[in-house]
């Protein structure tokens, strides 16, 4: 029996060629998952500058997206859950070196954190208003009998939102959108979907389109002193924030905040498009069948 080394990533392993490759999952229309906190990780190899490596997306309308993506050999995460762009990248080394690196990403609500092997994290963090303190900035500016009216448009114009809804389809590869990636992708995880190991069982609900091959597990790196690749430690965290400004900061070995993983993940199924935080109308649950 085979003794995996700690520096062994074991997972599916999928080459994209130089024409460009698609693989496609879609959820069951009643299994698509919308979530409070997420968690990506995959291991990759490439000497491209620009591709899309992962991109999960909502169904259409909503408008919801998540996409971990490489821009000037850089490697990022970019995502929308309904206000605006929010960017947690690695910016201190280029990773399309053509060595094998890991890259994990976790979002819990509008914060997120981006770590490749076992260099720095890097944290995004909003920053937040208080009530009180959108009450005073109200009470400051206009009559009293308007202060109630505007405090409750700045709550709710000023709230972070949390929710990545009614997800649809996981895309690897890049080549739906102009962007190709080009290089090595292994063992894929995506909250409890691992799409590689998917795709090469034939599950139905995904499709393989292009220059993409199956290769198998991934390569040792024991060479590589920068590069680790321990298995991912899939535990979740969920913190709630309101906010009107937001910046990114890199803190030197510094863990994200941890709070006991719950089944809370996945707050409903295909019912809920809204962004409504309360989400009433939603009945929680797991997507059934996919993890």
């Amino acid at each position: 029996m085979k003794v995996m080394s700690r520096r062994t990533v074991a997972g599916t392993t999928y080459i994209f060629g130089k024409g460009g490759g698609l693989i496609t999952f879609k959820w069951p229309a009643n299994e698509r998952p919308s979530t409070r906190s997420d968690r990506l990780t995959v291991g990759f190899s490439t000497s491209l500058k620009d591709g899309i490596l992962v991109r999960i997306d909502s169904a259409p309308g909503l408008g919801d997206y998540l996409m971990l993506h490489i821009e000037q050999g850089k490697i990022g995460v970019t995502f929308n859950i309904g206000t605006m762009d929010i960017s947690v990248r690695e910016n201190s080394t280029p990773v399309n070196d053509g060595k094998y690196h890991v890259v994990r990403f976790t979002r819990n609500g509008g914060n997120a954190t981006l770590q490749v092997d076992n260099w720095s994290i890097n944290e995004h963090f909003p920053g937040a208003t208080t009530d009180n303190e959108r009450l005073e900035i109200a009470t400051k500016k206009f009559p009293l009998k308007y202060t109630r009216p505007v405090v409750d448009w700045l709550q709710e114009k000023g709230r972070q939102l949390t929710i990545f809804n009614t997800q649809a389809m996981v895309t690897i590869g890049g080549s739906d959108r102009s962007r190709p990636f080009q290089g090595q992708l292994s063992g894929l995880y995506y909250n409890g979907l691992k799409v590689l190991n998917m795709a090469a069982e034939g599950n139905p609900n995904i499709k393989i389109n292009g220059s993409v091959r199956l290769v198998g597990d991934t390569p040792s790196v024991a060479g590589s002193a920068r590069t680790t690749a321990q298995p991912p430690e899939m535990s979740t965290t969920f913190i709630e924030t309101t906010t009107t400004m937001s910046t990114t900061t890199t803190r030197k070995h510094r863990s994200s905040p941890t709070i006991q993983q719950t089944t809370d993940d996945i707050v409903s199924s295909a019912e809920c498009s809204s962004d409504d935080e309360d989400l009433e109308e939603c009945d929680s649950g797991r997507a059934g069948g996919l993890g």
